[in-house]
């Protein structure tokens, strides 16, 4: 029988509460000081469409009030809940994954933090994967955006299915409405291996000449232990982990002309995944600088980034079954800019001219010790032009994009052993030749749309897209380097860049005053046919040798995706749904070296609730459907079958007064025990169901 344990952790949730309770009882005592008030825009993709319904794309997104209440701060289970997106979610490992429509992993889908790309991977184990992995504190954040399909903009840059950028806290996520200077703390206690969460974060406006500065920081930790699945067996690789994060950030705005925002986030954990053998500790660093200059002419609205992100891994200890890559160390830096501008121009006659141009550069280096392993060091550097030009004209918009994306990969073809081939019997490795490799792509788009009645805008989209090789790829040194020794033979430098054609159609429709007087309800829907061809996977190739390959003939994703809302003030529901067929192709290997993500063809996520005591009490409930599929192994008649699971949970906030919330969430209410779709191969090999059983989560929120 399962034990329902509440951790001493329980106590810091229950003096949340009682801080909560203070604070609803005097709200006063919080702070009197008046403020200058700025216009905040929070987007709602569940129950309004708000900001996502009147886009020509597949777009989606969540807030904060998702995030932290309903999904008690899993992002993971947020990103499953939009149409066509879904992650790689190993039970022994933190780092997000994203994948759209099929695709993930080697820059296919560009991950961001604020803006900034994650593009860290290490494979290690046989279940391993070289996929991308992104590196947050659940606390820290505040908002997910996802884009479907060809991106404008830099974050468009050498991205093949889409993006996703990850939004953490700023100023006015802390500071109460028309407050110059505040502190938000949250915490979380629960069951089944959620022990606690925590955050306490500050924020402070003031007034700078004609405009102001606004400085915000935040600390928050979670802790996490193995849990139980719905037959109540203790998963075995999900081990103890306790990541904590950092946060500081400074917005200047001299004037109404000017804004520079400067930032930091911080991320350290420590943990074993059972695919890897080795105790991984991550430090994640992500800074940013951004400048905007407005100066109230149709002409100019610039924009320049700068950011910088560092990721270190280190391996240090193992589960005691494997000790060959014990002090493994690598780096992976990211750094890039990009600079647009924005015009408009009235042509009259009901005709309008909206014009973005700029351009985009970033390089990723990694870099690793003699125990890198599998994993390559090499430098990526991507550089860009793009521009996108929007004509308006009655009913009709017509969208035209160009962008230009070049791309050059260096890298080592291999390493000597130490007293081979005149390399130092007592030193290091020793690199043998450098090899380099450049490309571009001129990659297309246009969509048009229409708004024949005030409540339906249909659209179609066709659109070019491409991303390179990553050193990873070109540079494979061989899955058993245990010497730190490689050979050229895996090397494949002419690797092709992946490249998309890619057809959507959709519809948006919302309207007002549907059922009731007040209410609202929104629906987009979306069809996408994407071919891609140079399709790269891992593979044992012609010559018997294990490498990265591009795949003859052209790999067809196809699907439908459905998103929509209602709200009513009492009560509201938001759903999802998804029917694809987007089977990548697997080599020869598929599963072994570097797992691959197959999604299940549909799924469906159904959240609906309640408001009761003036819209302040939010009850509700959720349901998730997730159909079959398969975890590659091998070869085709070698994979695993994974079973379709339903599964429900239910979550309530309680908005006491402004300063004070307390929320509750169950997931798996029903304790159904279930294997998680694109978990893993070693999680599928090991036969037990990794999906966490019930689990109770009890919090609350206070601003001051």
């Amino acid at each position: 029988m399962k034990k329902v344990r509440f951790h001493a952790s329980a106590l810091l949730a229950g003096t949340a509460m009682a801080l909560a309770l203070l604070a609803a009882a005097n709200p006063a005592a919080a702070q009197d000081a008046t403020a200058t008030d700025l216009e905040q825009i929070n987007v709602e993709g569940d129950n309004d469409g708000d900001g996502i319904v009147d886009v020509p794309a597949g777009v989606s997104t969540a807030d904060r009030e998702k995030i932290q209440d309903r999904y008690a701060g899993d992002v993971m289970q947020v990103l499953r809940s939009a149409p066509g997106t879904f992650t790689r979610e190993p039970a022994d490992q933190p780092g997000i994954t994203v994948n759209i429509r099929g695709m993930q992993g080697m820059g296919r889908v560009n991950s961001m933090i604020d803006g900034v790309p994650q593009t860290f991977s290490n494979l290690s184990g046989h279940g391993g994967t070289f996929d991308s992995l992104l590196y947050v504190e659940q606390n820290m954040l505040v908002g997910v955006d996802v884009t479907r399909g060809a991106v404008s903009g830099a974050e468009g840059m050498g991205t093949l299915a889409g993006a996703a950028n990850f939004r953490t806290l700023d100023v006015d996520d802390v500071l109460l409405p028309g407050k110059d200077y505040g502190v938000m703390t949250s915490v979380r206690a629960g069951t089944n291996g959620f022990d606690y969460s925590r955050l306490v974060s500050g924020a402070v406006r003031t007034g700078m000449g004609e405009g102001e500065i606004g400085i915000v920081g935040a600390l928050s930790d979670t802790k996490k232990s193995p849990y139980e699945n719905g037959s109540g067996i203790l998963y075995p690789n999900a081990g103890d982990q306790h990541p904590k994060s950092g946060l500081f950030k400074v917005n200047l705005s001299p004037n109404s002309d000017h804004t520079l925002s400067l930032g930091g986030v911080w991320y350290g954990n420590e943990f074993l995944p059972g695919s890897s053998g080795y105790n991984w500790i991550v430090e994640n660093q992500t800074y940013t600088a951004k400048y905007r200059y407005q100066p109230g002419s149709d002409l100019i609205d610039l924009s320049i980034n700068a950011y910088l992100n560092i990721t270190d891994l280190e391996f240090d200890g193992t589960n005691g079954n494997v000790s060959t890559f014990d002090g493994r160390k690598g780096t992976n830096t990211t750094t890039g800019f990009d600079i647009s501008n924005r015009m408009r121009f009235d042509l009259g006659e009901e005709t309008e001219l909206k014009l973005t141009y700029g351009g985009a550069y970033s390089r990723d280096r990694y870099e690793g010790n003699a125990k890198r392993g599998a994993n390559p060091d090499g430098t990526l550097v991507k550089a860009g032009v793009f521009s996108e030009a929007t004509i308006s004209h009655g009913i009709f918009d017509l969208t035209g994009g160009l962008r230009y994306d070049y791309w050059s990969l260096e890298g080592i073809s291999g390493y000597d052993a130490p007293g081979t081939n005149g390399c130092d019997a007592g030193g290091d490795p020793c690199p043998m030749d450098t090899l380099s490799r450049d490309g571009g792509d001129l990659n297309p788009k246009i969509t048009l749309s229409a708004r024949p009645l005030e409540w339906l805008q249909p659209y179609v989209t066709y659109a070019h897209t491409a991303r390179p090789p990553t050193a990873a790829e070109m540079f494979y040194p061989g899955g058993h380097s245990f010497d730190g020794s490689s050979d050229p033979v895996n090397n494949n430098p002419n690797l092709l860049p992946e490249k998309s054609r890619g057809w959507e159609l959709g519809v948006n429709m919302t309207t007002d005053d549907l059922l009731t007087p007040g209410d609202s309800a929104w629906l987009k829907v979306g069809y996408f046919h994407n071919r891609v061809r140079d399709y790269i996977t891992y593979a044992i190739d012609t010559d018997g040798a294990a490498r990265w390959v591009n795949v003859d003939g052209t790999t067809v994703m196809k699907g439908l995706e459905v998103e929509g809302g209602y709200d009513a003030g009492r009560y509201y529901a938001g759903f999802s749904l998804t029917l694809a067929d987007t089977n990548q192709p697997e080599g020869s290997a598929a599963g072994v070296g570097s797992d691959t993500g197959r999604l299940p063809d549909d799924f469906l996520t159904i959240d609906a609730g309640m408001r009761f005591l003036e819209e302040t009490l939010t009850v509700g409930g959720r349901m998730r459907y997730v159909g079959k599929s398969s975890q590659a192994y091998i070869s085709q008649d070698r994979a695993f079958d994974v079973d379709a699971y339903t599964l429900f949970d239910a979550h309530a906030s309680w908005q006491i007064s402004e300063n004070a919330k307390v929320f509750f969430n169950v997931e798996n209410v029903f304790d159904t025990t279930y294997m998680k779709a694109n978990s893993g191969l070693m999680d599928n090999y090991g036969g037990v169901k990794n999906g966490r059983g019930r689990t109770f989560i009890i919090g609350a929120t206070a601003r001051f």
